[in-house]
């Protein structure tokens, strides 16, 4: 489950397929077999598969993921203080079949960095965009833990530059790089944030309840009416089981540890329906946490009871699945 994962380069050029804008027709007003153009408004077509993505207005920009790409590439350069394109690796893309959206995660070959021995991380910058209007392009400054590859946006500033696919919005790339700053400044304060998190102990039986709270799961008695959501929480179950038991057995029972298990079922999760559209919100709910539960267990107070509050009760409902 943690051991290191043979991981190989992807090649960007997957999310680069030809994508177009192209004219609307509608029939003629009082006549047969006649079309006039919609001028104002266009549709996004994926031109391999001759497929629709969304009707736009002659304001919108068509942004490519492969311009999306080479924008990406010059902002690396930017905060890595690197001129060539060869040190920079695609870490993952995430793509649905539709094509519609896409996450490309780029890497640093040697910007790494270790919170404490045998244990490297490394930043990411992921590039968001859409052809269906769901998404905005969006370039976030992400973390990832080598040995196991589960990603992290990182804290409740996330460090993101969008804009609307517009002609207004396409200038903003070095204000995005120099909000960016230090990545060396970046990388101490993620350190010492999972430093605080080791010091700190998690029983393992609070690791369910605990998930159900980050990633706002809830659910009643009621839900096996539905089987088809007691199946999605059983496979939940079965993964946040298998997630708590190896990192907790491999790591101890701490705050590092559930983050780990927070961040193993962001990057792969499980009983969702659509893992690929899920996946980077609930890397967004992990980086979130981890800054919550500091704070929280700051109070002399603090009692994993009132923390976890209701959600305590969807855990005990789902392991009685």
């Amino acid at each position: 489950m943690t051991t290191a994962q043979a991981w190989t380069a992807r090649d960007p050029a997957e999310a680069f397929f030809p994508v177009e804008l192209r004219q609307l027709y509608m029939p003629a007003k009082n006549a047969l077999n006649d079309y006039q153009q919609l001028k104002r408004h266009f549709a996004v077509v994926d031109v391999e598969r001759q497929n629709p993505f969304a009707v736009v207005t002659d304001d919108y920009k068509l942004v490519t993921n492969k311009t999306a790409f080479d924008m990406a590439a010059k902002v690396m350069k930017k905060v890595f203080l690197t001129t060539e394109i060869g040190d920079m690796e695609c870490l993952n893309i995430t793509m649905p079949k539709t094509r519609s959206f896409c996450h490309i995660d780029l890497i640093h070959k040697t910007a790494e960095f270790s919170p404490w021995e045998k244990d490297k991380w490394t930043a990411f910058l992921r590039i968001s965009n859409s052809y269906n209007r769901t998404r905005l392009l969006r370039f976030e400054l992400g973390f990832c833990r080598w040995i196991c590859l589960n990603g992290i946006i990182f804290g409740s500033k996330s460090i993101e530059f969008s804009y609307a696919h517009t002609r207004r919005g396409m200038d903003r790339v070095d204000r995005f790089v120099q909000n960016i700053g230090d990545i060396r400044k970046l990388e101490t304060a993620l350190t010492e944030k999972l430093h605080q998190l080791k010091r700190y102990h998690v029983p393992e039986k609070e690791m369910l309840p605990l998930l159900c709270r980050v990633f706002d799961i809830k659910t009643t008695k009621d839900v096996v009416k539905k089987q088809r959501r007691v199946d999605e929480l059983l496979a939940l179950r079965e993964q946040a089981k298998s997630l708590t038991q190896a990192y907790f057995s491999e790591m101890g029972h701490h705050g590092y540890a559930a983050l780990n298990v927070l961040t193993g079922y962001a990057s792969r999760p499980a009983g969702v329906i659509a893992p690929e559209a899920s996946m980077h919100g609930l890397q967004q709910k992990a980086g979130s946490w981890m800054d919550d539960f500091i704070s929280a267990i700051k109070s002399p107070d603090f009692s994993f009871d009132s923390y976890l509050a209701d959600y305590r009760q969807t855990a005990e409902v789902i392991e009685s699945l």
